[in-house]
């Protein structure tokens, strides 16, 4: 199980699963919420590269007026066909502010309690790309492609081009993991899916919203790949929050329950 795969797997549900925010976003109205999901195992090819896999994502959003920030924590527990096992653990935290134009975030990942992956720093747009302060894992300035944006940004297309019938997204997004972060995306969106009705579900505070079915594909955009890193599927609330998703990454792919979903106190900014 390479470790790049699990070190990319927070910065992926970080993108799938955040609230919207931004210029692009600003007639959009996103729910402050604290969310559970269960991981499972979806899909395995036949090398066994992973064999069974369960873990948990626990992530909380809030809007903080000038922004908006995330507080993420996912833990697997993975097999592969030989027993070899692995456990992961790995924490994002970022701040968007709310016109889309500043990032800052902090990831840690442990694999076996070993710590592989320490990112931490600050981004800003402009007109020409915009550029990356690192502070760790060492000091160094990261330029940005023209026309990249953070992952909040990114998610008020998405739901924006949802609400006008738009089928496909392709934008470059950076998402905290150092130079390797940034991602050409391409994006399908289907057709709205029926209003929730389940009562019991978690998805019932969500009655009457809209939502679509999207796909994303993650392509590294400095090694100019044509097949993606990895590929996401979820159902997009209009609210930014998300139902069940599948993540995809080629020789294996996993899926999220949504177990719990608490709806957390607006700031009235």
């Amino acid at each position: 199980m390479p470790t790049r795969q699990w070190a990319a797997l927070a910065p992926c549900l970080a993108i799938a699963i955040v609230l919207a925010g931004g210029a692009a976003a600003a007639d959009l109205k996103f729910a402050p919420h604290r969310a559970v999901y269960d991981l499972s195992l979806a899909r395995s090819d036949p090398t066994g590269a992973v064999t069974s896999l369960r873990g948990r994502l626990v992530m909380e959003f809030n809007d903080v007026c000038e922004g908006y920030t995330l507080n993420q924590r996912i833990r697997t527990e993975a097999a592969d066909m030989d027993g070899n096992a692995r456990i992961t653990d790995f924490t994002i935290s970022s701040w968007e502010s709310r016109d889309g134009k500043r990032f800052r975030f902090n990831l840690h990942n442990e694999v076996d309690g070993q710590l592989v992956e320490d990112y931490a720093g600050k981004a800003e747009l402009t007109p020409e790309g915009g550029t990356v302060e690192m502070t760790k894992p060492e000091e160094q300035s990261i330029k940005l492609p023209p026309g990249t944006v953070f992952p909040t940004e990114h998610l008020g297309i998405l739901i924006r081009d949802g609400r006008a019938g738009k089928e496909f997204a392709s934008v470059s997004v950076f998402d905290g993991a150092g130079e390797g972060g940034v991602y050409k995306t391409g994006a399908h969106i289907g057709k709205p899916i029926a209003p929730e009705t389940a009562k019991a579900s978690p998805l019932a505070q969500l009655k009457g919203l809209a939502s679509w079915p999207v796909r994303i594909a993650y392509f590294p955009r400095i090694d100019h790949a044509e097949t993606p890193d990895y590929e996401i599927g979820l159902r997009l609330f209009e609210n930014g929050i998300s139902g069940d998703l599948v993540l995809d990454y080629g020789d294996f792919a996993m899926k999220g329950a949504l177990v719990k979903l608490d709806l957390l106190p607006d700031p009235g900014c």
